[in-house]
């Protein structure tokens, strides 16, 4: 028998799939964009780079604010976030060719876009510890699923009209996150309402400036050095997959369908994470995770044709998605519940960090070296990721918490 969706489920999914769907503006369309309007493969790396290092560290600069100002309303930072990015691009827009207003622009959205996603997964964790009733995985999911559609529609769009598209359809997400937020915020302050306690009790704890929780937190800070390795690859992958498209012989609506398969490949392990067999922990499964990291690489940069290229992409299912639903519960076990949003924004910033560092490598690598042996290197970034973030990983049920 199906249990029933609960409403905060449902309100949570609503945010969740528009952030995902802004995402891949700024993942597997950014290469079609920013070298629609003139730039090259270098240039976009730098760009994409200095994005993600804005997303980082307003990523990290908003967890450690949330937690230090627990008055502020998660939907308060997110709105002025949407605002940032709904102005960006109708600037983008006004200047559609490579200069630096479109340099600065995309940076600028790149850089709030991140940071909503970092003040999502706090929100989730708050919401957790008010004892609301959020299945997590199964909202993630939905992520996924609309990523996989609007993937297709861009693909398509794109295509047939222009990069431009890409603007307008951004504009259209943006204003469907604002109102959900909305919609999320009520749920919240009535969870808060049925937990008084929660609000007073993190009213009175006083969280960790960042420096000390990283020095106190050497095994986390371990971890996310590994989870940033890890993401280089996968970010080699995925900023550049256009590359790896059309070296097989494709464009840019395979780039949309192949795009949307990954997604869908990685529904099922998101919603049915939460019956995983019990007698693993969630280390043990972020384990997994990584060597699967590891594997789905190897497959991507032995494919010789578009459809085993394409037959790969199951691959992220076991990796990416057995990370990023499971990722979330294990940092807020291990971490205390006065510096979760904290631990959450590290954790975006490490895999923003891995963006940067993937976009300023790979488009040199592409462009000299080639998409099979830059795929190949690829492939080695992502096993030291994994020795590294295996080190950092301990067993969470072994935590005493505070």
């Amino acid at each position: 028998m199906i249990k029933k969706v609960s409403k905060v489920t449902l309100h949570y999914m609503l945010i969740t799939a528009g952030f995902w769907m802004s995402f891949c503006f700024v993942s597997t369309n950014a290469a079609v964009y920013l070298q629609g309007v003139g730039y090259s493969n270098v240039q976009l790396g730098i760009i994409v780079a200095l994005g993600n290092i804005g997303g980082a560290l307003l990523s990290t600069l908003l967890g450690d604010f949330l937690d230090r100002h627990p008055q502020v309303r998660h939907m308060q930072v997110l709105q002025v976030l949407c605002a940032v990015q709904a102005a960006s691009l109708i600037i983008l827009r006004i200047f559609p060719h490579s200069g630096w207003q479109t340099s600065v622009f995309y940076v600028v959205y790149c850089s709030a876009l991140m940071g909503v996603n970092a003040v999502n997964l706090d929100l989730c964790v708050r919401f957790e510890h008010v004892g609301a009733d959020l299945n997590f995985g199964l909202a993630r999911s939905t992520g996924s699923l609309a990523f996989m559609v609007i993937s297709v529609i861009l693909g398509i769009l794109v295509e047939r009209f222009s990069h431009l598209v890409l603007l307008y359809a951004g504009l259209l997400v943006i204003i469907f996150q604002f109102f959900s937020n909305i919609i999320v915020d009520r749920d919240m302050r009535a969870a808060e309402v049925a937990a008084p306690e929660f609000r007073k009790n993190i009213s009175e704890e006083k969280s960790l400036s960042l420096g000390r929780f990283i020095v106190q937190n050497r095994t986390f800070s371990l971890f996310l050095l590994g989870v940033m390795i890890i993401f280089i690859a996968h970010n080699m992958d995925g900023n550049y997959m256009i590359n790896e498209i059309r070296a097989l012989g494709g464009g840019t609506s395979d780039m949309g369908w192949i795009a949307a398969f990954q997604a869908l490949s990685e529904v099922p392990v998101m919603v049915f994470a939460s019956r995983l067999p019990s007698r693993w922990s969630y280390s043990s499964y972020l384990r997994l995770s990584f060597v699967f990291f590891v594997l789905k690489i190897l497959a991507y940069a032995l494919a010789p044709s578009l459809p085993f290229f394409f037959a790969a992409r199951l691959l992220q299912a076991p990796s990416y998605a057995l990370y990023i639903v499971l990722v979330v519960p294990y940092a807020d076990k291990i971490v205390p519940h006065k510096d979760s949003a904290k631990a959450q924004g590290l954790l975006v910033s490490m895999t923003n960090l891995g963006a940067v560092l993937a976009s300023l490598a790979g488009g040199v690598m592409f462009d000299t070296l080639g998409v099979r042996i830059t795929m190949f290197i690829a492939v080695g970034i992502a096993l030291v990721g994994c020795a590294v973030a295996w080190l950092g990983t301990v067993n969470e049920r072994r935590i005493s918490r505070s």
